[in-house]
């Protein structure tokens, strides 16, 4: 009697097993097909065509337009930091129902270094060039980045715009507005610079910070900064450092 009720509960603890088992991976199933940026993992699972290595769209019919694009917006960041273009994972949206399915918000969006994701407003060089200047910036990035960012935000948005030239914004910028953005430190508080300044505006006085660094440091003290930023040290230290020189 003991060995049949012990047979029974292996059993029942077996079936328990299996059942969370397959709970979990019909919901883990479910959430993937969803709309989101998950679906970067698969692009070829919801409808988009690899129109060269790494380059997907649900436009191949524009294949060499598209591809064009990109690879002057590599170029135009190879050329800022010197160093071999970024190769992300490329999602080229021409309809807003492609955009909305991948989880793009806004004109694009970049993903660490993984990945660079657009909608049709950001197919343009401008976005692109945008877009993976943030992809070279994060290329070392982890997960511990997420509450230790090796640079402001401000800092990156800034470099962002001042390598693509974009988003334009052609308002004046006073020490007011600079002062303004330098307060978003952490990714959480752009929203607050687009509160106070309005986006254009935002981002322009952001540039400006950056533009006003390389002013003093040099193209080479600018990357100096975020070197040694990205290797571990303190981006305000390092920054009083280049801006003495």
């Amino acid at each position: 009697m003991r060995i049949l009720s012990s047979n029974r509960f292996v059993i029942r603890l077996a079936r328990a097993f299996s059942f969370l088992t397959n709970a979990i991976l019909i919901g883990l199933l479910a959430s993937f097909t969803q709309p989101g940026t998950h679906r970067v993992l698969s692009p070829g699972s919801f409808g988009l065509t690899e129109i060269a290595p790494r380059i997907w769209t649900d436009a191949p019919g524009r294949a060499g337009d598209l591809t064009g694009l990109v690879e002057t917006s590599q170029n135009r960041v190879a050329a800022f930091f010197g160093d071999a273009p970024p190769n992300p994972t490329l999602i080229l949206c021409s309809t807003r129902v492609c955009a909305r399915d991948f989880g793009i918000g806004g004109n694009g969006l970049s993903v660490a270094d993984a990945a660079v994701m657009v909608s049709p407003g950001g197919l343009t060089i401008g976005t692109l060039t945008h877009e993976m200047t943030h992809s070279r910036l994060h290329r070392r990035m982890g997960v511990s980045n997420i509450w230790r960012q090796p640079y402001p935000t401000w800092f990156d948005e800034g470099l962002a715009t001042h390598v693509a030239d974009h988003p334009r914004w052609r308002g004046n910028i006073t020490p007011a507005h600079r002062a303004e953005v330098r307060k978003a430190r952490r990714f959480w508080q752009w929203d607050d610079a687009f509160d106070a300044l309005g986006v254009g505006r935002a981002y322009r006085s952001a540039a400006a910070e950056v533009a006003a660094i390389e002013r003093v440091a040099g193209r080479a003290g600018l990357l100096e900064l975020i070197a040694r930023a990205e290797a571990g040290e303190d981006f305000d230290t390092v920054l009083a450092e280049n801006l003495r020189r």
